[in-house]
């Protein structure tokens, strides 16, 4: 059975300026350890505030209630792809890690549809178990940044991290911050003032250890079970309230799904998926340090699938993506269609890309569409985010209907190099297929 893979360790700070004046400070709230890190500030005033800061973290807890209706707001926010009820069934793993038993998969699902359905509202809180020191944590963070902030008018630069949330400001215009060496677009930020945070998945320490094996702490309210195979984020959001409650959110919801969302909240996403493949929102571009990887234009895709009488007519596959000239995979734009049985009727999709990645189908896949004209856009990145090189790749466009045709057509593509407005007929499944440069201002 296949392993749960962590993703990386929650970013490390670098900071653009070293000053003489700097504070380090961490102490346990709530079982879980709050970290500051604040430039400007000196020890002695950092002192005389020290004893006030003790005790303003003692009373500082947010209100259970207001909680609670922040993660309902979310909850249907989301599409119930994070949800705050689930600390009875949280409950029933701690036993399992205890007693290195599994829950009984059925009956979890059945207490979990139950609870997800309850209608609950300020008169019955009481009736749920609820879940909430990750956001408990989220808030603190915000809280403790206003507090900060308005002690210390000479403050430079803050960090405040606890558990997978962070909340980063500077008074300057921009903070390098680096979240890894292991993908381009977490090697450097510019930021001044962002929360950040990652899923839960992120903390393998909170992970639930029963027998052999390692479960997510985070759990799917479609079933009480832990998130299995689905994606890890990175999130850069206004607070660090929207920032968690996102993170968790986006490693449940599909792809599509969830890059909507985050548009939605004008926030930032770095999605990793369970095959290692990498999904950046629009935004996230303009927080890169780097501008060598700020794409500035990109291919419009445009193809027809074309209008049948056939009485029998079934919406078509259709599968689009990028090689380079020794065939390897360079990206997939889009595939259409969601029954797994006929993915393998796209044959040249399947034999290079499909049953590599079985996992991440059901992430990508989208509706069928019925005849007419569909739009992609390319970013000139790869499969892992970076900005391919100039030179010479291929476009695939390919088709399979039930009860009809199959066509893949085959574009060359000399990526950037004065790249005319390319035409090509189709001559069965598809209809024309146009490909025109765009600048990133469009």
């Amino acid at each position: 059975m296949k392993r749960f893979v962590w993703p990386l360790t929650l970013l490390s700070f670098s900071p653009v300026l070293v000053l003489a004046d700097s504070v380090s400070y961490q102490q346990d709230v709530a079982g879980k350890p709050l970290k500051l890190q604040l430039e400007g500030v000196s020890q002695k005033d950092w002192q005389a505030r020290l004893p006030q800061f003790q005790h303003w973290l003692t009373e500082a807890k947010p209100k259970q209630h207001e909680l609670i209706q922040l993660c309902e707001e979310w909850r249907a926010l989301s599409q119930q792809s994070y949800s705050c009820r689930l600390g009875a069934i949280a409950q029933q793993w701690q036993h399992a890690v205890k007693s290195q038993v599994l829950p009984d998969r059925v009956e979890l699902r059945r207490q979990t549809r139950a609870i997800e359905q309850q209608v609950v509202s300020a008169a019955n809180y009481n009736t749920v178990v609820w879940q909430l020191d990750g956001l408990a944590n989220a808030r603190l963070l915000d809280d403790t940044a206003v507090l900060l902030k308005s002690w210390f008018p000479e403050l430079k630069q803050m960090d405040l991290q606890s558990g997978v949330s962070r909340l980063v400001w500077s008074d300057a215009l921009s903070t390098k911050l680096s979240l890894g060496t292991e993908q381009p677009l977490l090697q450097q930020l510019q930021l001044n003032s962002v929360a950040l945070a990652q899923t839960e998945t992120a903390n393998a320490q909170q992970g639930y250890k029963v027998s052999y094996r390692t479960f997510s702490p985070l759990l799917n309210p479609a079933e009480g079970w832990p998130v299995e195979y689905g994606p890890t984020a990175t999130v850069l959001a206004k607070d660090a309230v929207t920032a968690y409650l996102l993170a968790q959110s986006l490693a449940v919801l599909d792809l599509k799904q969830g890059q909507q969302l985050t548009d939605q909240q004008q926030a930032a996403a770095l999605i990793k998926t369970d095959s290692a493949n990498w999904y950046a929102s629009n935004s996230w571009y303009d927080y890169l340090a780097d501008k060598s990887q700020s794409q500035q234009q990109g291919l419009q895709i445009s193809y027809q699938l074309p209008k049948f009488s056939d009485g029998n007519y079934k919406r078509p596959y259709v599968s689009v993506w990028l090689t380079d000239q020794q065939k390897k995979p360079v990206r997939q734009l889009s595939l259409v269609g969601q029954q797994s049985r006929w993915y393998q009727e796209l044959n040249h999709w399947w034999r290079r890309l499909g049953r590599k990645n079985p996992e991440q189908i059901d992430q990508i896949a989208g509706a069928t569409q019925k005849p007419g004209t569909y739009q992609l856009q390319w970013d000139g990145r790869d499969q892992q985010g970076a900005v391919v090189p100039w030179g010479q790749y291929q476009l695939h466009l390919e088709v399979a209907r039930e009860h009809g045709g199959h066509e893949h057509l085959t574009l060359p593509l000399n990526w950037q190099a004065d790249l005319k407005p390319l035409e090509l007929q189709g001559k069965a499944e598809l209809g024309l297929v146009r490909l025109q440069l765009q600048s990133k201002d469009g």
